[in-house]
């Protein structure tokens, strides 16, 4: 419901008796789940440290469509999922409903190629989908990320075949800054711009590198979501000892897994959980591994996304391996994953404590302000230098809160909403 000012005022004044410090500065460990907690610590500064976690995803659906032998990308949307095949598939994705495994619709991009799609993100109103795969010889260039409206999309029931129109198709272009240009050649599976793993998030795209050299994965970013031709930079770099080949964020929290596997032995496969990190630090944070059975049973998984919290989905490739005189199969299938036991109760917390207006996210600590839709858990802190101006419309969900720091001015000239 609506509230009048007047309850809004006194609902924030009734918050305001929950006294919160935020920035004590006492650096160490804050998560109670590591082996090196700090309760002390009310800085994040990444050096949680954990015992080793081993964990199996539940199988969904076995096997996963025909249609997606090689799936390479998982993307929720709309309450179904999407997914796409490897290297050198058609420019097709595919759209399938996980509670009868039906493939519900085909969406064809026109004019687009499939040189080697390997992710697929969605930031609410878009979807982009990577072609930026090199594991070949590392010297692509025409890496790209097709983006295109999720509402250009129409219904599966009277439209199980589409043509994604060219005109509705967008192309991010890119290239390394760290990358001689044009890159040098490599042999097979020996390079460090490989890359499988990408999430949009605050009107930037981020990618994580699949290392075929030195086993990490570097964080880079391309400063836009707009069609065009970028330079991505490199932020930060994770020794993670596996490749990576896919990652996602839970909406509305600081939570980013990567997925990924060892390609010697008996292919391990790992998940680090990354949560309570600053701004778009990721790896600056909780870095949490969970290790993943081997290909015997995760076959080559590469594609990872959240349905809703913190629960999700993973897919895998079918794979057939030869061993001595033994053939390893494993079909393509869908696990269900549920990550609440490796984060705790842990949400995350947003704080405007610049002077001036709501909607500029320079007032928000780390730059980071609010999504438009929280979900229970999302706390929002009032604590500004100055004033802090609700100049926007806004809604707090159930389970979320705003708390205005005691002292501290909170002016509403949008509308607050409080369900």
């Amino acid at each position: 419901m609506k509230y009048s000012l007047t309850k809004i005022l006194f609902f924030l004044f009734m918050q305001a008796g929950i006294a919160l410090k935020a920035y004590d500065q006492i650096p160490g460990c804050t998560d109670p789940l590591s082996n090196n907690y700090n309760p002390s610590a009310t800085i994040n500064d990444g050096s949680c440290t954990y015992n080793i976690t081993s964990y199996t995803a539940a199988i969904k659906v076995d096997p996963l469509t025909d249609s997606l032998l090689e799936s390479s990308g998982l993307q929720m949307a709309g309450n179904f999922l999407w997914s796409f095949n490897d290297r050198g598939g058609t420019a097709t994705l595919y759209r399938i409903d996980t509670v009868t495994n039906t493939l519900l619709q085909r969406v064809i991009l026109q004019g687009a190629t499939n040189v080697d799609w390997e992710d697929i993100a969605f930031d609410g109103t878009n979807f982009y989908i990577g072609d930026f795969g090199n594991n070949a010889n590392g010297a692509r260039t025409n890496l790209k990320i097709y983006k295109f409206p999720f509402s250009a999309i129409p219904n599966y029931v009277s439209n199980p075949v589409v043509i994604m129109p060219a005109a509705q198709i967008e192309t991010i272009n890119f290239s390394y800054s760290d990358q001689p240009q044009p890159p040098v050649a490599t042999t097979l599976n020996n390079t460090k711009f490989d890359c499988e793993a990408m999430i949009v998030d605050n009107g930037r795209i981020h990618l994580f590198t699949k290392n075929w050299i030195d086993l990490n994965s570097t964080h880079y970013i391309i400063n836009s979501t707009a069609a065009g031709t970028y330079i991505a930079t490199p932020s930060e770099t994770l020794a993670t000892n596996y490749l990576v080949t896919a990652a996602d964020k839970v909406a509305g929290q600081n939570i980013i897994t990567l997925l990924g596997y060892s390609n010697t032995g008996t292919g391990n496969h790992y998940l680090h959980v990354l949560s309570n990190y600053s701004g778009e630090n990721y790896f600056s944070g909780n870095k949490r591994r969970i290790d993943l059975p081997d290909a015997s049973i995760m076959g080559q998984s590469e594609g990872i996304s959240f349905r809703q919290g913190k629960y999700g989905y993973i897919s895998n490739e079918k794979f057939i391996r030869m061993v001595g005189p033994f053939t390893i199969t494993v079909n393509q299938k869908l696990r269900a994953f549920d990550i609440s036991s490796f984060v705790g109760d842990y949400f995350t917390t947003y704080t405007f404590s610049g002077d001036g207006n709501w909607s500029d996210e320079a007032n928000w600590h780390y730059n980071v302000k609010p999504p438009s839709a929280l979900i229970a858990g999302n706390k929002i802190i009032i604590d500004p230098s100055g004033n802090c101006l609700l100049d926007v419309s806004y809604t707090m969900p159930p389970g979320t809160t705003l708390t205005v720091t005691p002292g501290k001015k909170f002016l509403v000239n949008g509308n607050l909403i409080v369900q």
